[in-house]
């Protein structure tokens, strides 16, 4: 059975994405914003933090993200792909949604290979721990699923 979810569940989404999304920006402002300083849009103000106007598009993207999640694993809409094609679709479709960003608002010299391959990488590792937060979570349910039906297998043969 599929919980309904309110629009706060949608906004902790989004405002979740966002924070560890700031949080690994801040990261590599510290580490590469002074180099950066004059390659980057992103990193604009070096070592000094993000642009006002760099944190709306990035919570712009935050927003994306959880409506292609939203799209690609809402059962009304897509009812007969596979989770893995879901997923898939849905990486894509990020991947395209920032690679437009980064063209629309120039984040960074789209002619450099060195800026896509720290894109990718990043980008890389943060669908792995994603996924692997996922699989923990799910995991975590699922133990605790299976606890409260032994409960009542319990209480059912108690009676």
């Amino acid at each position: 059975m599929e919980e309904r979810k309110t629009i706060f569940d949608y906004l902790g989404q989004v405002f979740m994405i966002y924070g560890i999304s700031m949080t690994i920006m801040c990261i590599f402002g510290i580490w590469f914003g002074e180099e950066a300083q004059d390659i980057s849009k992103m990193f604009s103000l070096g070592q000094e933090g993000l642009s006002i106007e760099i944190m709306i598009q990035f919570l712009a993207i935050s927003f994306l993200v959880v409506s292609f999640q939203s799209l690609f694993f809402s059962e009304h809409i897509i009812k007969k792909m596979s989770v893995i094609a879901r997923t898939i679709w849905m990486v894509i479709s990020i991947i395209f949604v920032i690679v437009v960003f980064i063209l629309m608002f120039d984040w960074f010299p789209a002619d450099m290979w060195e800026p896509w391959a720290m894109f990718l990488l990043c980008f890389g590792v943060c669908f792995l721990i994603s996924i692997s937060v996922m699989v923990i979570k799910e995991r975590m349910e699922n133990k605790k699923m299976e606890e409260a039906l032994e409960r009542l297998k319990r209480k059912e043969e108690e009676r």
